[in-house]
């Protein structure tokens, strides 16, 4: 019996290997040996990784591996009272840690107990209770209507599903050392320089600037919640900023002004001068928050690398309510210039719908993924879940529906996948188990086997409105919302959320830039601006938007240098994907044209790659049209088959897709 199943194991492997050779020799001009070696079997480079907080991981590396097809985990030391202090926890974590490696299975270490980053579990506090973060509030009924205290009650910090708990001051320098010293310094201490040395990266959750109202929990929620800093009922709720008390002084440094005389401003008033307060306000706040928090941990990181011989973590993680442009100035001050702080900047997807790309989670993406492009990085993280749909009573997603929604991240440049879904549920959900697990974590591996090392195709630029946000921005004591702020507000936001929406049904593929970014762009011959390393032919601006003068001086040269420059107000409404389609104008497209088609483009050692996914619930047949190219490899990365080499008839290559269907389609 055992000589019989050796027998048949050798003719097997020589089956494959006759099996691959061939495919290979089909595909070798169009598809390089390497990629496909990559493609049949995914590396743990390749694969998503599971967030995994807490659990004793000392024995679960092949089941990761082998039953789950992971790529790795983002692990922690166990969260609770003993967080960060308990020296067996810690000895239990190393372990984990060793054992995954020794899987050959990446690892990332999430820096919070639960979130948002910043607290150490409490820790920071609990060593400097003057770090605590502050907020200025307007009670105009009061004498001195404006009041300096501490920001808690009505914030993100006490009004989120995990903890609600006292938050440190973003804006202090001393409350983001002191967490590093007492979470990422503590990693390195019990880890040792080798073993650290062998981590990815460190994933921060969540932070802001905090002294905004997102909305209270409801009950039947909030009972889940654990307090760990009781609330006070009776504190008033008022307008909020975020405050530290040096803020008048570097104010005053940064631009020669008093800020005291002008408080006013900052709480109400629609003249220019309120305006042009405001606006500097929040851009010094988001110059702080950036350089207080995200670059200080990205710097630490860079550090300590340099120290422990080039290798070690770097800075990842994600900010909060990348989608809704409005509230990411009390957030952050500016989300785009936020996400440059990260060495692999990264989003939180709560949804598996893959519908949801057209709407506004398109943001979500393009935010992290434009500051990327923005500091030449190529990866960008997506913290993944079907939250949204369990907590709806909707029941786990599937299969198809994670890869779907996944797929259209990818196709829009998201490179790494970090995964709070379930794995399995016992017989509750039999369609979510070891094995379907396995096929979603295998479809990503051939996806980013083919993309990661690729570069996106973007030749146009989206402006992030964010000076005018600012500019109008005004605190309100009750949830923030499209109701609480100015009509220009919500006009500029929609404008330019319905322009992301329509570049992207269009297959029109965009990076977003600020006034900031703008400011530095230079300008070729050949009728493009150059940002960075890359060259851009297009800029489009969003409805009734205010051009400082800097910005004037850039859009008359970009003009003057052939850039096209595209202002949504020349249209009686915001322009159609076809509008926008014919006035920028591409040769790469699908036709006919689907709004539930997300397509990403890319260019890998002299080839183009397509990856093209059907986030709809019904068929769709037509062609891709492709500028140049002679030949074509298909790839179907849900079951990992590949078609023949084929020539490209026409310049169109036939396209038939089914309901949450993806293909990816190698050019030579």
């Amino acid at each position: 019996m055992k000589t019989g199943k050796r027998h048949l194991s050798i003719i097997l492997s020589v089956a494959m290997v006759v099996s691959l050779f061939g495919i290979q020799c089909t595909h070798q001009k169009v598809m390089p040996e390497n990629w496909w070696i990559a493609w049949s079997s995914p590396s743990s480079v390749y694969r998503p990784l599971q967030i995994v907080h807490g659990t004793d991981i000392r024995n679960k590396a092949s089941y990761f591996k082998d039953s789950c097809g992971l790529g790795g985990v983002v692990c922690n030391v166990p969260f609770g009272e003993q967080y960060l202090k308990s020296e067996k926890d810690w000895e239990v974590f190393t372990d984990g840690v060793k054992a995954i490696r020794s899987q050959g299975l990446r690892v990332w270490i999430y820096d919070e107990d639960g979130y948002p980053s910043l607290g150490a579990g409490g820790r920071v506090l609990e060593a400097d209770p003057s770090l605590e973060a502050l907020e200025m509030v307007y009670d105009k009924g009061n004498r001195n209507p404006f009041v300096v205290r501490p920001c808690y009650e009505y914030t993100h910090a006490c009004n989120n599903f995990y903890v609600a708990r006292r938050y440190p001051n973003p804006l202090n320098y001393k409350a983001t050392q002191k967490f590093i010293e007492l979470t990422h310094q503590a990693y390195f201490h019990h880890l040792g320089p080798d073993l650290f040395g062998e981590v990815e990266a460190f994933f921060t959750d969540e932070p802001s600037m905090m002294a905004v109202n997102l909305g209270e929990l409801n009950e039947s929620v909030r009972k889940n919640v654990q307090v760990t800093d009781p609330l006070d009922v009776k504190k008033k709720n008022l307008p909020m900023i975020s405050w530290s008390e040096d803020l008048p002084a570097k104010y005053k440094e940064k631009y020669g002004e008093e800020l005291i005389t002008s408080l006013g401003s900052l709480f109400s008033g629609e003249e220019e001068k309120d305006k042009v307060v405001r606006q500097k306000f929040w851009s010094l706040l988001a110059e702080l928050d950036k350089e207080y928090y995200y670059n200080a941990i990205q710097e630490w990181c860079r550090t300590m690398r340099k120290k422990n011989g080039g290798i070690g973590p770097v800075s990842s993680g994600h900010c909060l309510r990348e989608e809704y442009p409005a509230i990411h100035v009390p957030l952050d001050g500016n989300k785009l210039l936020a996400g440059t702080g990260f060495d692999i900047p990264g989003l939180d997807q709560l949804s598996s719908d893959p519908s949801i790309w057209n709407r506004d989670a398109w943001m979500s993406v393009f935010f992290p993924a434009s500051s990327a492009v923005l500091t030449g990085q190529r990866r960008i993280m997506c913290e993944m879940s079907d939250f949204s749909q369990t907590m709806g009573g909707k029941g786990p997603a599937s299969i198809q529906q994670m890869q779907a929604a996944t797929a259209w991240q990818m196709a829009f440049g998201v490179t790494d996948f970090t995964l709070y879904y379930a794995i399995a549920y016992s017989n509750k959900y039999p369609y979510r188990n070891e094995t379907a697990y396995k096929a979603y974590c295998d479809f990503i591996g051939r996806v980013n086997s083919m993309v990661m090392d690729a570069m996106p195709v973007r030749k146009v630029l989206l402006y992030y409105p964010v000076y005018d946000l600012q500019r109008e921005y005004i605190p309100a004591a009750e949830k923030m919302s499209s109701k609480t702020q100015s009509r220009l507000s919500k006009t500029i936001e929609s404008s330019f959320r319905d322009l992301g929406t329509n570049l992207l049904k269009a297959q029109i593929p965009f990076v977003l830039v600020d006034y900031l970014t703008l400011e530095k762009a230079t300008f070729t011959e050949n009728g493009t601006m150059r940002i960075g390393k890359d060259l851009y032919s297009t800029l489009l601006f969003p409805k009734d938007i205010v051009f400082s003068h800097s910005i004037s001086g850039i859009i008359a040269k970009a003009k003057e240098n052939g850039v096209k420059i595209v202002m949504a107000g020349d249209f009686s409404e915001c322009p159609s994907p076809d509008q926008l389609f014919g006035v920028i104008g591409d040769k790469e497209k699908i036709i006919p044209s689907c709004s539930d088609i997300a397509m990403g483009k890319f260019t890998r050692e002299g080839r183009k790659i397509f990856l093209i996914t059907n986030t709809g619930d019904e068929n769709y047949t037509g062609a891709l049209k492709v500028a140049e190219g002679n030949r074509y490899v298909g790839l179907d990365p849900q079951t990992g088959e590949t078609d023949r080499e084929q020539k490209i008839p026409e310049n169109k290559i036939k396209l038939n897709l089914a309901p949450l269907q993806s293909k990816i389609f190698v050019i030579l």
